[in-house]
């Protein structure tokens, strides 16, 4: 059941127009150049569930110091200069711990790269390959500040909050396989699925939140345990 309601990433992706996509983004960004662009959020991490989710895209652009967000035709633009978008990657960057809280959507790269150009190609390169086991303590660490602080569990806390399940799900699957990835057990795939789907069930909001704040502490807990980086 829980399969069946979520479009796949390779396959949601492939019917999508790459190049109108670029367009449209470009055209309401005049005076910039593309370097790279690609979809993060729920097409991303596998979790897309048509009527129910959005597109979050990520461009990267010359021309441009800092990074902000916006919205263009209804979709979540994030946007970052060419010389900001390594500095997302450092969890001690002037970057917004919020932006730096979802890196690992590099890891669904190039699965996910709506457009490249090819004089930027090197900055890709060394975006798309990050090691993230060599940073993963730093990563954990702004991910975990960044829920622990929007998180209140007497209330609904939202729908994002999914990433916390998500994130329990891929250390977990760091523990088995020693890489850091976004492969995540079946289980924690259907708990994250059911809290996109059920996360203001007024009936459950007690039952939910008391899985966030243990995964939470479970988060807290492993990161705590790895060697700096």
């Amino acid at each position: 059941m829980i399969k069946e309601i979520v479009l796949k990433r390779n396959k949601l992706i492939a019917t999508l127009d790459k190049k109108q996509i670029i367009s449209s983004i470009m055209a309401s960004l005049p005076g910039l150049k593309m370097a790279f662009m690609y979809f993060g959020g729920s097409v991303c991490y596998g979790t897309f569930i048509s009527g129910k989710s959005d597109y979050d895209i990520n461009v990267v652009v010359d021309d441009l110091k800092g990074a902000f967000k916006t919205n263009i035709s209804g979709t979540d633009v994030f946007i970052y200069g060419v010389s900001s978008i390594l500095d997302r990657l450092n969890p001690n960057s002037p970057i917004s711990q919020y932006k730096r809280s979802f890196i690992d959507d590099v890891l669904g790269l190039p699965d996910t790269l709506i457009g490249l150009n090819e004089e930027y190609k090197d900055i890709y390169e060394e975006y798309k390959n990050f090691d993230f086991n060599k940073n993963l303590k730093g990563f954990l660490t702004n991910f975990y500040e960044y829920f622990a602080f929007c998180f209140n569990g007497e209330f609904q806390v939202g729908k994002k909050f999914y990433h916390v399940i998500r994130m329990r799900g891929q250390i977990e699957n760091y523990k088995k396989t020693g890489v850091f990835s976004l492969d995540l057990p079946k289980s924690y795939f259907d708990e994250e699925i059911d809290y996109k789907l059920n996360w203001n069930n007024e009936n459950r909001r007690k039952e939910l939140n008391t899985k966030l704040e243990k995964y939470l502490d479970e988060i807290y807990e492993f990161k705590e345990g790895l060697k700096d980086g």
